[in-house]
């Protein structure tokens, strides 16, 4: 699964911290304004019970409640206000307004009240009993609410208690106010106040994911803004090669932590690009000096060869000598040619060559050398085709791609070699039978001097640098060498050329 840009996390990442805070924030103030609503709804429920005059008289004349609170609420509103009235001592109904729900049971409500110690004394009503416990108030404050005529203030000696009811109806506000022998139940209809909390709530979550959209865009805009710098360091590290060592990364005045960063690798690449330079040239410098001295022993030691005794051990210390100098007129020249195309001065002198013949030639020299391992040549040439190319490194690579097949195959194995044209490019394909090269050792098959162990164990002989160069040879004109497949058995390359 492909992993999420840095800048799609950073949009992400600011959506989901501002949406964390933001459900956080609305549900408190859904909770704050639920209470608030509530606690309103409580305020209104204790107004009513204690700000009437007279609903309980010595008569006990609770109706009278009922109907002041008709002419306070209007008869379109009676279905907003519902009492009931209970005995303290036994529990049992006293009265019930026509509103109250049916199906609501009244005895699942709580109706035992605390005494509140903190309620002041109670005067009893004038001319009446005086073990009611009720009577109005001095203040009179709430005179003439309702039909009845004067009165004072309710006082209650009780804690009062507020609760919330469901109903098929709709829901309910009670609280239950008690004196010392009369429990008062109000219940105010909350609908209203419900509806409004839907409401509210509701416009949040329209709201939030809007406003989540928002900060999500604002975090993909700042997050672009803020990488910009990097996409220009990015795209400057990509332009770095072997031959573009020169590339530096123009200096940005916005953001100090940039500019240092930039101003760091811009000095890394002055150090790398002489650091590179330097090898380059010692690596073209040692192998050009390295020509002359090595040539000078071989013609030398040829002539050695030539006046030793046949069959003399001056004779075979004469010809490994020889050899070993070859070999390293071979390691030199390789390591002239890479240098060359690491400074980019590896021009080929390109013409028009006949890479099928190239291929038969190169071909029947590989099965002269196979001849001891018993190799099997199966061979597809298409004729004809033509590619631009320098003969002599282009023979110069073939031969390392066919000397490898050689090498690295087992007796009576195979090679398999291939020629096509498809769009334009010249297509070798060179396959050979053989262990494979390890997993671990694809991505390092074209590193310089680098040998998998397979090689190593047997001893095979080499010093890593024919893949490397081929490949370069390749680059240089126009086209690519790459590992095709391996596995146990079977190892193939493709060279593509320009046709």
């Amino acid at each position: 699964m492909k992993t999420p840009s840095f800048r799609l996390k950073i949009a992400l990442l600011s959506a989901i911290i501002s949406g964390v805070v933001l459900v956080g924030f609305g549900l408190a103030a859904f909770l704050m304004i639920s209470r608030q609503k509530t606690e309103s709804l409580d305020t209104e429920i204790r107004s009513i019970g204690t700000r009437h005059p007279g609903w309980i008289t010595n008569r006990r004349d609770f109706k009278r409640l009922d109907v002041a609170l008709g002419f306070i609420f209007g008869e379109d509103h009676r279905d907003q206000v519902i009492l009931m009235v209970k005995n303290a001592a036994d529990d049992t109904v006293l009265y019930t307004s026509s509103g109250w729900p049916k199906e609501f049971d009244h005895a699942k409500l709580d109706c035992t009240l605390a005494v509140d110690p903190d309620a002041s004394g109670v005067a009893a009503t004038p001319g009446g009993d005086d073990d009611l416990s009720i009577g109005r108030g001095r203040g009179g404050q709430g005179r003439g609410l309702g039909p009845g005529g004067g009165g004072g203030q309710v006082s209650f000696t009780k804690i009062p208690k507020f609760q919330t009811i469901r109903t098929a109806a709709g829901e309910w506000r009670l609280g239950m106010l008690g004196t010392a022998d009369t429990t008062l139940i109000i219940g105010l209809n909350a609908a209203q106040t419900r509806v409004e909390l839907d409401r509210l709530r509701n416009a949040f979550l329209v709201a939030l994911p809007l406003a989540l959209s928002l900060v999500g865009l604002g975090g993909w805009l700042v997050a672009g803004r803020a990488l910009r710098p990097l996409r220009m360091i990015a795209s400057t590290a990509e332009r770095v090669t072997a031959r573009g060592l020169d590339q530096r990364i123009p200096v940005s005045n916005e953001d100090p932590e940039i500019a240092r960063v930039i101003s760091v690798l811009n000095r890394m690449m002055d150090r790398l690009e002489n650091s590179f330079q330097q090898a380059t040239r010692f690596s073209a410098d040692a192998s050009h000096e390295l020509k002359t001295p090595l040539a000078i022993m071989q013609g030398e030691l040829e002539n050695a060869l030539q006046e030793a005794f046949p069959g003399s051990r001056e004779q075979q210390v004469f010809s490994g000598l020889l050899e070993e100098t070859q070999r390293l007129k071979t390691i030199t020249r390789g390591l002239l040619l890479l240098a060359r195309a690491d400074s980019g001065q590896l021009k080929p002198a390109a013409e028009t060559v006949d890479l099928t013949s190239i291929l038969e030639g190169i071909i029947e020299d590989t099965r002269v050398l196979a001849e001891e391992m018993r190799l099997d040549f199966e061979v597809k040439l298409a004729p004809g085709i033509n590619v631009q190319a320098d003969p002599v490194l282009l023979r110069t690579a073939l031969l390392n791609l066919f000397v490898n097949a050689v090498k690295y195959n087992e007796p009576g194995g195979k090679i398999q070699v291939t020629l096509e044209s498809r769009a334009s490019q010249a297509v070798l394909t060179i396959g050979n039978s053989g262990p494979g090269i390890p997993e671990d050792d694809q991505t390092r098959i074209f590193t310089r001097f680098h040998r998998v162990d397979v090689a190593r164990q047997r001893q095979v002989d080499g010093v890593g640098l024919g893949l490397s160069l081929a490949r370069e040879i390749a680059r240089a004109h126009g086209g690519d060498l790459a590992l095709q497949e391996s596995r146990p058995g079977w190892t193939s390359f493709v060279l593509r050329l320009n046709a």
